[in-house]
């Protein structure tokens, strides 16, 4: 039992040292302008990505981030909304989406994307002091 209180007085300090508690903050957005991801193939079809720019946040250190992809079609059972975080810093990150190619033969695509109002939305915490 007093390896788990340790252990938890550990952690919390790690959390605390971060900055202090009026610093805390949360900012949130959505991501539509879609991009060729990170891993395609020859024809640029499978990935897509979005870059975020969390700037006006004025986070001070990266942040904890959430997010989740929206749209009207096809963004079920895609990969990455989630997991897809690259390049963290405390002004942005990027976010690799990647679909299966369907039976039909149907892969995502920049244009598909955005015809299919696809949206990355995301919601970062951490400091700004």
């Amino acid at each position: 039992m007093k390896t788990v209180a340790v252990l938890c007085v550990l952690v919390a300090a790690t959390f605390a040292a971060d900055g202090p508690a009026n610093c805390y903050k949360t900012c949130s957005g959505v991501a539509k302008d879609w991009m060729i991801g990170a891993h395609t193939g020859d024809d640029d079809l499978g990935m897509v990505k979005v870059v975020v720019d969390m700037t006006g946040c004025g986070f001070t250190s990266p942040p904890i981030v959430h997010s989740m992809l929206g749209g009207d079609s096809h963004n079920v059972q895609t990969k990455g909304a989630a997991s897809g975080i690259r390049e963290l810093t405390a002004s942005g990150f990027e976010l690799n989406i990647f679909k299966e190619i369907e039976k039909s033969g149907w892969q995502i695509s920049v244009e598909k994307a955005t015809a299919y109002n696809w949206v990355v939305m995301w919601t970062a915490t951490g400091y700004g002091c």
